[in-house]
């Protein structure tokens, strides 16, 4: 008989067992393979690793069928719709907390009064604080420089019970609000000046009123992206792919004076995200989170780089820690998720850089970093 340690080799004959483990690996990278989950994925893995591993028996008995069970559960979860079909975290998941302006930026203050334990007022004027996801038009670290979206967790006061249409107005007032961001991403503010004054919500589509047409002074293409960060940040409040549509309250028949209200606007499909996305996401740690020093540090993100991979340089000060590579799930033009564990590090402050590099000669084609604390 052979070795156990061989059982998945094709020149290998397996046991009864195995012949069921390995049907259900090859079924689960069949369907993986077929499916796009939404990156609420990231945040569910997030909170699974904050929360510690699962205690096993050990040996090649409970352990060896938990994981094969854990993914199949996940696989039929995505088939089953239960995670959004579309690119943003849902509202029933947390995302990382941190100490930076991803959570202390709100549009209005929250009024709330409920203390812990208790059950929220449902009376006029309550409001709760919930983590929505905002995009913004920011630099990609190439030499440019080159604009593209960017997705931020931000805390926002959220009528309770306003449903889809007060989470899209409240959200599309974060994303026009980039200052928080402006000093450490290097965010641009497009909309400054301009505030939305009505959403709405239907089965067909998002609509949105803005008091002015935007701000002047960007060239066409970053026009383009201010417009496509209000759709997608409206479209992953509302967790809906419906197209959005937009009139102003002056009677303006145009945006920024070039792009025509009469139309309707939606994100690209997945094998064109480039358009609009950033090559590289950070999306774990967030900015100046606080990592405890007990636990190995992992960096988590979303790339659309060429034949996948990542390289990555980590800085203590001035200071290079390490560097090396990562590969994402998949490569250009689709967007694929990469992780790059650290390791436990000492008490201090650090900057993560991730970057794509030229395939021509090797320079910076795109970077994003983000630093953090461990303690």
């Amino acid at each position: 008989m052979s070795d156990r340690t061989d059982f998945l080799h094709p020149d290998s004959e397996p046991g009864e067992f195995d012949q069921v483990e390995r049907r259900l690996r090859r079924a689960l990278i069949q369907d993986a393979q077929q499916v796009r989950p939404s990156h609420r994925l990231d945040t569910i893995l997030h909170e699974a690793h904050e929360a510690g591993p699962v205690t096993a028996t050990g040996g090649s008995g409970a352990r060896r069928w938990v994981m094969p069970l854990a993914a199949a559960a996940a696989v039929a979860a995505i088939i089953g719709g239960l995670w959004w079909s579309g690119h943003d975290d849902g509202p029933t998941i947390t995302p990382p907390q941190t100490s930076g302006p991803s959570q202390s930026a709100t549009s209005a203050p929250t009024s709330s009064t409920t203390s812990p334990g208790t059950a929220p007022p449902t009376g006029a004027g309550t409001t709760k604080s919930v983590a929505l996801p905002v995009y913004f038009v920011g630099p990609i670290g190439d030499a440019k420089p080159t604009y593209k979206l960017f997705r931020e967790f931000v805390s926002g006061a959220v009528p309770v019970g306003g449903g889809d249409a007060k989470r899209v107005e409240v959200a599309l007032g974060l994303a026009m609000n980039a200052q928080p961001f402006s000093n450490t991403n290097g965010y641009l503010q497009p909309w400054s000046g301009t505030r939305v004054t009505a959403a709405t919500v239907t089965p067909d589509a998002i609509q949105v009123t803005l008091s002015s047409p935007g701000a002047a002074g960007f060239d066409a293409e970053t026009q383009r992206l201010a417009v496509q960060e209000l759709v997608w940040t409206a479209q992953a409040a509302a967790q809906k792919t419906l197209p959005v549509r937009f009139q102003v309250a002056d009677g303006s028949t145009t945006l920024f004076g070039s792009i025509s209200t009469a139309q309707a606007f939606t994100r690209p499909p997945s094998d064109r995200l480039y358009e609009d996305i950033a090559p590289i996401w950070i999306t774990s740690p967030t900015g100046d989170q606080v990592l405890p020093k007990a636990k190995p540090v992992v960096v988590r993100g979303l790339a659309i780089v060429f034949e996948a991979t990542v390289n990555w340089q980590l800085e203590r000060g001035t200071t290079t820690v390490s560097t090396g590579h990562a590969m994402a799930t998949i490569g250009a033009p689709m967007q694929g998720s990469y992780s790059i564990d650290l390791g436990r590090l000492t008490a201090g402050s650090y900057t993560i850089h991730v970057r794509e590099l030229s395939a021509k000669d090797g320079s910076v084609s795109a970077e994003k970093a983000v630093s953090f604390t461990v303690r």
